[in-house]
């Protein structure tokens, strides 16, 4: 086989590839699909991961051809552009990859900007590879070819509907290419807004969806926030519908394992004395938010005001949602920085960021950090959580 088909049979496998590696990215990135397909989050990332791995091997495969592909292109210029940006592409998909798959290894602001390289990657990336995709086929090339008459070299030039200024090929690229901008300009922009600063304001507002009264009235280190505000926007994630929290249907439960067991309406849980701290949220998908001013009851004060019983080893988390759960030791439990938080930044949290009341664990990934908490039980034996059960690592700290 000559240089020219095996350079066409790699670059038709590096394009299966990476359809595949962007349909499960897609999958990945998708609300709706943690929310539908919860079971097989896991499985499809590591599907992502895997292709992610196939795809070097073309990729190296090329490298030691690279220069004799480039000596074929000196005079074609638009083709060795092509080739400069989809090797860019490439290797800032492949780098940023490696750093979030293995991202427990590395501090959270690695993970933050992999992040960041992996998403511009995507946004522009994608559509560039689609529209060269596109531009490229055989029925694209054929579709904007018009069949010419027959000419001599006596017959004089004219420009007519076989030989116009504008060909009908720039015609149909520039279709393709302004069809392909509207589609994906809108999640160009929703990822652009995430890396905005975030909306000012230190009154206490409801959250979206909870109609809750009284408004809790915010700490003077709440209002201005001390942490200065947080950095970095939130991405919203549930795996069941949001619930909608009202006064009727509010409470907050301390049972189990307790010498005191408690149930608390509104009314009753925002009169409860409360402290502010600044700490940082990760995901363990990667983004982070920082420096964010937390207002709330810490869960070590909580345990202790309820009275630990003997053989208490655990403390379950459920969320009102009546799916979620997770699970911390005892000793886990009774860190400082661990928070019942009711307010961020001066403001109630909102209903989409798992208020009125979240669990707040810094030094972990916030899946262990459950959204819309009204239960807290203290248990003998060790429960796995919602995430766990579906694959996530029971160890959820975060590197320092």
């Amino acid at each position: 086989m000559n240089f020219g088909k095996r350079l066409i049979r790699l670059h038709h496998s590096n394009a299966i590839l990476f359809l595949v590696l962007t349909l499960t990215g897609f999958i990945l990135f998708s609300t709706t699909f943690r929310s539908v397909f919860p079971a097989i989050r896991v499985m499809i990332r590591d599907v992502h991961i895997w292709i992610g791995v196939v795809l070097c091997l073309p990729f190296l495969f090329y490298l030691p051809k690279m220069v004799k592909h480039l000596n074929t292109l000196k005079k074609r210029k638009n083709n060795r552009i092509n080739l400069y940006l989809v090797l860019t592409i490439l290797i800032l998909l492949i780098v940023s990859g490696f750093l979030l798959t293995f991202h427990r290894d590395f501090a959270p602001q690695v993970s933050t900007g992999a992040l960041f390289i992996h998403d511009f990657s995507t946004w522009f990336g994608v559509p560039y590879v689609i529209y060269h995709s596109i531009t490229r086929s055989k029925w694209f090339k054929k579709l904007g070819k018009p069949a010419a008459p027959k000419r001599t070299l006596d017959d004089p030039i004219v420009i007519d509907d076989h030989n116009p200024i504008y060909t009908r090929r720039s015609f149909l690229k520039a279709v393709s290419a302004s069809a392909i901008v509207i589609v994906f300009l809108p999640f160009i922009a929703r990822w652009f807004r995430s890396y905005l600063p975030a909306s000012g304001g230190t009154g206490a507002v409801i959250g979206e969806g909870n109609k809750l009264k009284p408004l809790p009235t915010p700490n003077a280190k709440s209002a201005p926030p001390i942490g200065g505000g947080r950095r970095g926007q939130f991405r919203y994630y549930t795996v069941t519908e949001v619930p909608k929290l009202n006064n009727d249907n509010f409470s907050f439960t301390i049972d189990g394992l307790v010498k005191k067991q408690n149930v608390y309406k509104w009314d009753e849980f925002v009169k409860l004395s409360r402290d502010v701290q600044v700490s940082d949220f990760h995901c363990v998908t990667g983004w982070s938010v920082y420096d964010i001013t937390w207002e709330g009851i810490p869960l070590k004060k909580l345990l202790q005001q309820a009275g630990i019983q003997k053989g208490a080893k655990y403390v379950k988390f459920y969320s009102a949602d009546g799916v979620y759960t997770d699970t911390l030791s005892m000793k886990q439990a009774m860190m400082d920085d661990i928070m019942v938080a009711v307010l961020m930044d001066g403001q109630l949290i909102s209903q989409k960021n798992g208020g009125p009341v979240r669990l707040i664990v810094p030094k972990m990934y916030a899946y262990k950090s459950v959204k819309w908490l009204n239960r807290i039980e203290v248990i003998s034996h060790n429960h796995t959580g919602y995430w766990e059960q579906r694959g996530y690592s029971k160890d959820a700290w975060v590197k320092s």
